[in-house]
């Protein structure tokens, strides 16, 4: 559970692409505002794993007359707050040129680096409608070189066109659409600070298994892992993996996954019914026992919380067999709230034998 401080982090650059053309006028206040909440969600994210990642943050704003990187690999922890003077929308929209120029930069530079990736999002309102030195033909191999020989994760967010068919014109697999409001910006961001905390999380899942190879090995581990889970989803998506209330009883391959003590004293919640009726052990605080395993929330924070849930992650995506129902660990005697522990489990997405409590739903999706 511990990691070796010997390790080299992963070195994640975040690259964001935000369209500045004249029509993001109306959102633009919502497009700001978003952007400096992501970074902020990155902020925690490199908190959160701490042992394993290092985050950079590069942002590229564009429209016909400016092209700009505000912030070129920059320190997540450094990052300033984007602003109106930064960030004025006009002109036309040259997408394939933005991308082009940012990610070729992006990969120069970090190509030769020992354990590096990159997360690249493009936002957009409007079609292609002004590039000079990129087709989208070009545009469409470098994303796959990225994502193939590199592995890269792309993510397009877009409105005011068929989003669906334009990220696949540029081989982008993960896409999102959103109301050209306010409120559908927002929302938008929203969407993507929660997409990125799954993505980060099934990083530092991955870190153990990754820390070994080569250069090589873990870019094709990272390609075949992008390409294999969402980013982005619906809460409807998850109606049949949501944990019930009041479990009383379980099918022979249901696992309850209760909140615990380190010592294992089992006395109350949901911890003491594991013991009653689903086989857990007094004096176990840690993983499976009989049909219930034991995540420790009462030692601390839910730093100390998160090497736990990620134990338990990895145990439940090696045993598709089982099916584990989490109960709403943390959220009764140690005190915390589903927005504290849901994002610990931000790596469960996409791990389909895992079902959880509603209340954590809505946090992640």
């Amino acid at each position: 559970m511990e990691t070796n401080n010997n390790t080299a982090k992963t070195q994640v650059y975040n690259l964001i692409i935000l369209d500045k053309s004249g029509s993001m006028s109306s959102i633009a206040k919502a497009a700001i505002a978003g952007f400096n909440e992501t970074v902020g969600g990155i902020r925690s994210a490199q908190e959160r794993f701490k042992d394993t990642q290092e985050h950079f943050v590069s942002l590229m704003i564009f429209c016909d007359c400016e092209k700009t990187m505000v912030y070129d690999m920059v320190p997540v922890d450094k990052v300033k707050e984007l602003t109106s003077r930064e960030y004025r929308p006009c002109c036309c929209t040259p997408l394939y040129d933005a991308m082009g120029i940012s990610i070729n930069a992006l990969h120069k530079a970090i190509k030769d680096k020992e354990d590096a990736t990159a997360v690249v999002t493009v936002i957009t309102d409007g079609l292609e409608n002004a590039s000079k030195e990129y087709s989208g033909q070009a545009i469409k191999a470098l994303v796959e070189r990225m994502k193939d020989e590199e592995g890269w994760n792309f993510a397009y967010i877009g409105t005011n066109q068929d989003v669906r068919a334009t990220s696949a014109s540029l081989s982008i697999d993960n896409h999102m659409e959103f109301a050209d409001t306010d409120a559908g910006m927002r929302d938008a961001w929203e969407k993507e600070r929660k997409a990125k905390m799954s993505m980060f999380s099934r990083f530092s899942m991955g870190f153990a298994a990754t820390s070994s190879m080569s250069r090589e090995e873990r870019k094709a581990y990272r390609s075949m892992e992008h390409r294999s889970s969402k980013n982005y989803h619906e809460i409807g998506e998850f109606s049949n993996r949501i944990t019930p209330e009041n479990i009383k009883s379980l099918k022979d391959s249901e696992i309850f996954v209760f909140g615990s003590n380190l010592a294992g004293a089992h006395a109350g919640g949901a911890a003491r019914i594991a013991v009653e009726k689903f086989g857990a052990i007094m004096g176990q605080g840690v993983g499976l026992q009989g049909q219930s395993y034991a995540i420790p929330t009462m030692q601390g924070g839910p730093d100390t919380i998160l090497p736990y849930v990620e134990e338990f992650i990895r145990f439940a995506d090696m045993h598709p067999e089982m099916t584990f129902l989490v109960t709403k660990i943390g959220c009764g005697i140690a005190g915390f709230t589903p927005r504290e522990i849901a994002p610990l489990f931000a790596g469960a997405i996409n791990v389909p034998n895992i079902h959880l409590p509603m209340e954590f739903w809505r946090e992640l999706v």
